[in-house]
């Protein structure tokens, strides 16, 4: 086996006649004359009309999502803590409680705090 596919290297690098491919072979009729036309090409970008935005999206701080008023000014309360809090029961062993709070501290800054406390095992453990 390993002859064979040296013989058949050797004969790739000593005739390259014979790898060579051959003209394109039509074969489509031409093309019917109810085809349609190829699209126009797109304007140009300096051409082009650009609408105004109305919705600016929405702004991050440092803390998540900011709130905006009907005008679209950043409201006031961004600089207040963000928080939230977490409680877990569970059935003969488990309970837990939780909470975060996230303070901005200047426009890319904040100060984050979280605490939970944990628990297993309940009565008869």
């Amino acid at each position: 086996m390993l002859r064979a596919c040296l013989c058949a290297l050797a004969a790739a690098v000593c005739f390259p006649s014979l790898a060579q491919a051959q003209e394109a072979i039509p074969t489509a009729a031409a093309p019917a004359s109810d085809a349609p036309l190829p699209p126009a090409p797109p304007p140009p970008l300096s051409a082009a009309t650009h609408s105004p935005r109305t919705y600016a999206g929405p702004v991050y701080g440092p803390c998540g999502p900011l709130r905006r008023r009907a005008g679209g000014s950043i409201a006031p309360n961004s600089e207040q803590a963000h928080g939230e809090i977490s409680a877990a029961v569970g059935t003969h062993g488990y309970r837990e409680a939780g909470g975060v709070v996230c303070q901005p501290v200047g426009d890319h800054t904040a100060v984050t705090i979280g605490v939970d406390v944990g628990g297993y095992g309940g009565r008869g453990r």
